[in-house]
């Protein structure tokens, strides 16, 4: 037996009355939890919805193969994060921060950060967010974050040539994650070449570097936020060779 705190980030029916559950954990990454009755049993069904944040209790098993499978036991509510339930856009929003999740499920040694990256996230957004500002500002953030966390933080404190912090304009490259500064760019990958201005700079830094502590705790203007909103789903799409259905989704509403 195992006891994980764990937040539902996928859910699937299973026969009848049973479903499988995707736990995002700090301490394993993303797990498969098969609950037997789920979809029935007044025990597990409000621990075991989509965005439930809970202590669980598993059973582990070998199978013939040498694999490990987890079963539902029994389970705490720590926290619900019911609102984002009562509101379409933001429950959209949820939806596609599951899939970046499950998309990069193998979290390694960032799953820690992941979770904290992740509850946080959600904590924002189960406030009574109407603003579609602040839904944009918690899309930005959560995108490059989760990058960063999972291994494609980019290198943004000064030209990777002459070390210099801040110019006017800097390049960026998203195919090496790369600043450049105006005097050592050679346009040899134009076709991944970004220029930031200063506060565009500023933004992605802030993102990309500041301790999660201080994550959400910047203001952007609108016409830097459409810029910067732009900038992380690009990264999204460049570093997980795809687009996402969620999104095209919340867009849409």
């Amino acid at each position: 037996m195992i006891n994980v705190k764990g937040l539902v980030i996928a859910e699937r029916d299973v026969g009848e009355s049973a479903k499988s559950v995707t736990l995002l954990t700090g301490a394993m990454g993303c797990i498969e939890v098969y609950v037997r009755g789920g979809k029935k049993s007044k025990k597990s069904i409000s621990s075991t919805q989509l965005f439930c944040y809970s202590d669980f209790s598993l059973e582990d098993k070998l199978d013939s193969r040498g694999d490990i499978h987890y079963y539902y036991n029994s389970s705490e509510p720590i926290k619900l994060f019911y609102n984002i339930r009562l509101d379409a856009k933001r429950a959209a929003l949820a939806c596609y921060f599951a899939e970046l999740l499950l998309f990069s499920s193998s979290c390694g040694d960032g799953s820690g950060e992941v979770m904290r990256l992740t509850l946080n996230t959600l904590y924002m957004l189960d406030k009574d967010v109407d603003d579609i500002g602040e839904l944009e500002r918690l899309k930005c953030v959560f995108e490059l974050r989760l990058l960063c966390e999972t291994g494609f933080r980019p290198a943004l404190v000064g030209c990777h040539v002459c070390y210099k912090h801040l110019c006017p304009e800097m390049h960026f490259n998203m195919k090496t994650g790369q600043l450049t500064c105006p005097e050592h760019t050679d346009g040899v990958d134009a076709l991944y070449d970004i220029v930031f201005d200063e506060v565009q700079l500023f933004a992605v830094r802030y993102i990309a570097l500041v301790d999660q502590k201080q994550l959400f705790g910047f203001k952007i203007s609108e016409k830097y936020l459409e810029w910067l909103s732009g900038f992380t789903g690009r990264f999204v799409e460049y570093h997980f060779g795809k687009s996402f259905d969620t999104l095209k989704f919340y867009k849409q509403l």
